[in-house]
Protein backbone atom coordinates (compact mmCIF):
# COMPACT_ATOMS: atom_id res chain seq x y z
CA UNK A 1 0.00 0.00 0.00
CA UNK A 2 2.74 2.30 1.13
CA UNK A 3 4.72 1.80 -2.35
CA UNK A 4 1.25 2.41 -4.40
CA UNK A 5 0.51 6.01 -2.30
CA UNK A 6 4.10 6.33 -2.87
CA UNK A 7 3.76 6.07 -6.92
CA UNK A 8 0.69 8.10 -7.05
CA UNK A 9 2.88 11.14 -5.18
CA UNK A 10 5.49 11.01 -8.03
CA UNK A 11 2.96 10.72 -10.62
CA UNK A 12 1.54 13.78 -9.15
CA UNK A 13 5.22 15.83 -8.68
CA UNK A 14 5.76 14.72 -12.35
CA UNK A 15 2.47 16.03 -13.54
CA UNK A 16 2.77 19.17 -11.81
CA UNK A 17 6.19 19.75 -13.32
CA UNK A 18 4.75 19.22 -16.64
CA UNK A 19 2.62 22.04 -16.23
CA UNK A 20 5.06 24.39 -15.53
CA UNK A 21 6.81 23.42 -18.49
CA UNK A 22 4.27 24.00 -21.02
CA UNK A 23 4.58 26.07 -24.32
CA UNK A 24 2.91 29.52 -24.34
CA UNK A 25 2.87 31.77 -27.09
CA UNK A 26 3.02 35.64 -25.90
CA UNK A 27 1.91 38.18 -27.91
CA UNK A 28 3.71 41.40 -27.76
CA UNK A 29 2.24 45.19 -28.39
CA UNK A 30 4.32 48.20 -27.79
CA UNK A 31 2.50 51.39 -26.61
CA UNK A 32 2.40 54.49 -28.33
CA UNK A 33 4.45 55.68 -25.47
CA UNK A 34 7.25 53.60 -26.80
CA UNK A 35 7.90 57.18 -29.20
CA UNK A 36 9.14 58.88 -25.25
CA UNK A 37 11.76 56.74 -24.61
CA UNK A 38 13.11 58.89 -21.66
CA UNK A 39 13.77 57.15 -17.99
CA UNK A 40 12.52 59.09 -15.49
CA UNK A 41 14.89 60.56 -12.42
CA UNK A 42 13.93 57.74 -10.31
CA UNK A 43 15.04 54.63 -12.76
CA UNK A 44 17.69 56.99 -14.47
CA UNK A 45 20.94 55.62 -13.29
CA UNK A 46 22.96 57.18 -16.07
CA UNK A 47 25.48 59.88 -16.88
CA UNK A 48 24.09 61.53 -20.15
CA UNK A 49 20.25 61.52 -21.39
CA UNK A 50 19.50 59.23 -23.96
CA UNK A 51 17.95 62.36 -25.85
CA UNK A 52 21.91 63.62 -26.35
CA UNK A 53 23.05 59.81 -27.86
CA UNK A 54 19.69 58.99 -30.08
CA UNK A 55 17.83 61.34 -32.30
CA UNK A 56 14.23 59.63 -32.64
CA UNK A 57 12.58 62.67 -34.21
CA UNK A 58 12.99 61.59 -37.58
CA UNK A 59 10.03 58.72 -36.68
CA UNK A 60 6.75 58.19 -36.91
CA UNK A 61 4.50 55.74 -37.33
CA UNK A 62 0.68 54.99 -38.50
CA UNK A 63 -1.99 52.84 -37.10
CA UNK A 64 -3.41 49.77 -38.74
CA UNK A 65 -6.81 49.13 -39.12
CA UNK A 66 -7.06 46.27 -35.97
CA UNK A 67 -6.27 50.18 -33.86
CA UNK A 68 -3.74 48.15 -31.77
CA UNK A 69 -0.93 47.47 -34.35
CA UNK A 70 1.69 50.47 -35.21
CA UNK A 71 3.67 50.78 -38.02
CA UNK A 72 6.99 52.78 -37.21
CA UNK A 73 8.76 54.16 -40.73
CA UNK A 74 11.48 56.78 -40.13
CA UNK A 75 15.17 57.26 -39.20
CA UNK A 76 17.25 57.30 -35.87
CA UNK A 77 20.29 58.65 -35.93
CA UNK A 78 23.41 58.68 -33.76
CA UNK A 79 24.57 61.90 -32.20
CA UNK A 80 27.57 61.26 -30.80
CA UNK A 81 30.63 59.14 -30.73
CA UNK A 82 30.65 56.21 -28.43
CA UNK A 83 33.39 55.21 -26.42
CA UNK A 84 35.69 51.96 -27.56
CA UNK A 85 34.31 48.69 -26.39
CA UNK A 86 31.39 46.35 -26.27
CA UNK A 87 28.07 47.87 -25.28
CA UNK A 88 26.51 46.27 -22.05
CA UNK A 89 22.73 45.87 -21.00
CA UNK A 90 20.97 45.41 -17.95
CA UNK A 91 17.01 44.92 -19.06
CA UNK A 92 14.29 45.08 -16.29
CA UNK A 93 10.76 44.57 -16.47
CA UNK A 94 8.12 46.38 -14.61
CA UNK A 95 4.30 45.43 -14.41
CA UNK A 96 1.53 48.39 -13.79
CA UNK A 97 -0.76 46.96 -10.65
CA UNK A 98 -2.65 48.82 -8.37
CA UNK A 99 -1.85 52.22 -9.93
CA UNK A 100 2.28 52.07 -9.56
CA UNK A 101 4.91 50.22 -11.49
CA UNK A 102 5.76 46.97 -9.81
CA UNK A 103 9.26 45.06 -10.58
CA UNK A 104 9.01 41.47 -11.88
CA UNK A 105 11.68 38.69 -11.27
CA UNK A 106 12.13 39.29 -15.50
CA UNK A 107 15.80 41.06 -16.69
CA UNK A 108 18.18 40.35 -19.22
CA UNK A 109 21.92 41.24 -19.14
CA UNK A 110 24.05 41.48 -22.04
CA UNK A 111 27.77 42.00 -22.22
CA UNK A 112 27.58 43.01 -25.79
CA UNK A 113 24.71 44.10 -26.87
CA UNK A 114 25.75 44.21 -30.43
CA UNK A 115 26.16 40.55 -30.91
CA UNK A 116 22.83 39.72 -29.67
CA UNK A 117 21.07 42.15 -31.90
CA UNK A 118 21.93 40.17 -35.17
CA UNK A 119 21.02 36.65 -33.15
CA UNK A 120 18.23 34.88 -34.11
CA UNK A 121 17.36 33.30 -30.88
CA UNK A 122 17.02 36.91 -28.65
CA UNK A 123 13.97 38.23 -28.38
CA UNK A 124 14.41 41.25 -30.41
CA UNK A 125 15.63 39.72 -33.35
CA UNK A 126 11.71 40.13 -35.17
CA UNK A 127 12.70 43.80 -35.01
CA UNK A 128 16.39 44.29 -35.92
CA UNK A 129 15.98 42.05 -38.51
CA UNK A 130 14.02 44.88 -40.53
CA UNK A 131 16.68 47.33 -40.50
CA UNK A 132 18.99 47.01 -43.89
CA UNK A 133 21.64 45.02 -43.27
CA UNK A 134 24.21 47.78 -44.72
CA UNK A 135 22.73 49.78 -42.12
CA UNK A 136 22.97 47.25 -38.92
CA UNK A 137 26.42 48.77 -37.51
CA UNK A 138 27.22 48.20 -34.32
CA UNK A 139 28.46 50.06 -32.42
CA UNK A 140 27.62 53.35 -34.49
CA UNK A 141 29.94 56.33 -35.22
CA UNK A 142 28.34 59.74 -34.96
CA UNK A 143 25.86 60.49 -37.49
CA UNK A 144 25.01 57.16 -38.44
CA UNK A 145 21.47 56.31 -39.54
CA UNK A 146 19.01 53.42 -38.95
CA UNK A 147 16.15 53.38 -41.29
CA UNK A 148 12.88 51.54 -40.22
CA UNK A 149 10.21 50.78 -42.72
CA UNK A 150 7.10 49.15 -41.09
CA UNK A 151 8.53 47.44 -38.43
CA UNK A 152 6.14 46.82 -36.40
CA UNK A 153 4.78 47.22 -32.49
CA UNK A 154 2.98 44.11 -32.68
CA UNK A 155 4.75 40.31 -32.22
CA UNK A 156 4.04 36.97 -31.16
CA UNK A 157 6.84 35.31 -29.54
CA UNK A 158 5.96 31.37 -29.52
CA UNK A 159 7.21 28.28 -27.55
CA UNK A 160 8.56 30.14 -24.56
CA UNK A 161 7.85 28.59 -21.07
CA UNK A 162 4.54 29.45 -19.39
CA UNK A 163 5.16 32.33 -16.91
CA UNK A 164 2.83 34.75 -15.48
CA UNK A 165 4.10 37.87 -17.05
CA UNK A 166 0.58 39.47 -19.10
CA UNK A 167 -0.56 42.50 -18.31
CA UNK A 168 1.01 46.24 -18.80
CA UNK A 169 4.72 45.86 -18.51
CA UNK A 170 7.26 48.36 -19.00
CA UNK A 171 11.20 47.98 -19.87
CA UNK A 172 13.54 50.00 -18.37
CA UNK A 173 17.26 49.28 -20.28
CA UNK A 174 20.36 50.75 -18.63
CA UNK A 175 23.07 51.12 -21.47
CA UNK A 176 27.00 51.13 -20.93
CA UNK A 177 30.64 51.49 -22.38
CA UNK A 178 33.61 52.94 -21.28
CA UNK A 179 32.26 55.79 -19.45
CA UNK A 180 28.76 56.69 -20.80
CA UNK A 181 25.60 55.47 -19.53
CA UNK A 182 22.30 56.01 -20.67
CA UNK A 183 18.49 55.01 -19.78
CA UNK A 184 15.97 53.54 -22.10
CA UNK A 185 12.60 52.80 -21.31
CA UNK A 186 9.86 51.13 -23.84
CA UNK A 187 6.10 50.15 -23.05
CA UNK A 188 3.91 47.53 -23.78
CA UNK A 189 1.36 45.48 -23.58
CA UNK A 190 1.41 41.12 -23.29
CA UNK A 191 -1.33 38.74 -23.54
CA UNK A 192 -0.20 34.83 -22.99
CA UNK A 193 -2.40 32.83 -25.99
Amino acid sequence: MEHWIGGIIGLLCVLQLLQGSRSTTYEVIGDEKTMDIVCDAKEDKGNVPIREVLDISGLSFEVADDLETLYYKGDIKMLMDLPSGPIGMQLDVFRWERSQWHPTPFCLKRENLCKSLINPRELWYPIFRNIPENEMICPPEKGHIYTLKNVSNHEFVRNMPHVDIAGDLKAVVHLSTGDLKTCIVFFFKVYAN
